[in-house]
């Protein structure tokens, strides 16, 4: 199997919003499908966010949106935005998921290499994430891509309740 990564486009909407609900639902977070469709698709025609999705194939035959014999398997959205301390732009890779069946085909390296290529085309000079605390598997992904642990700077939260 070979992995493609690709902008998503709106014959995959509903294999995303399903890939979305489960990463989700992995933050203990439960949102009807409506409202997960209604916020993928309103960051993605905004132009706010930059929604990238892992499609398998089998080896040698190039993948085509949904078409038979490709699973779009993973998914990736990133939000462009600017450093004010390096007077340039920046992108938050903020969501990164790949289907627990599809887990050790690369789709997940593919996606944050393709996320990091878009963002250095792009002119951003840096490409942050967070990840949990216990997501081992993920922090071993991305220090082998080359990320680095923040030692300079605590990150916080302040949650409004809106």
């Amino acid at each position: 199997m070979s992995v493609d990564v690709r902008p998503a486009n709106d014959d995959d909407v509903d294999a995303v919003v399903d890939l979305f609900r489960q990463y989700l639902r992995f933050y203990e977070q439960y949102v009807p499908d409506a409202e997960a469709r209604a916020y993928l698709l309103a960051r993605r025609d905004a132009g706010d966010s930059v929604l990238l999705v892992a499609v398998l194939s089998p080896e040698g035959d190039e993948p085509e949106g949904s078409a038979a014999g490709h699973e779009l398997v993973g998914f990736a959205q990133s939000y462009p935005t600017w450093s004010s301390v390096s007077l340039s732009r920046s992108w938050v890779l903020n969501d990164l998921f790949v289907s627990p069946a599809a887990r050790g085909t690369g789709a997940a390296r593919a996606l944050v290499q393709e996320t990091c290529r878009r963002a250095k085309d792009a002119g951003a000079i840096r490409v942050s994430l967070a990840t949990a605390w216990d997501n081992v598997a993920a922090q071993g992904l991305y220090e082998s891509e080359g990320f680095v642990r923040d030692q300079h700077f605590h990150h916080y939260a302040y949650v409004t309740g809106a």
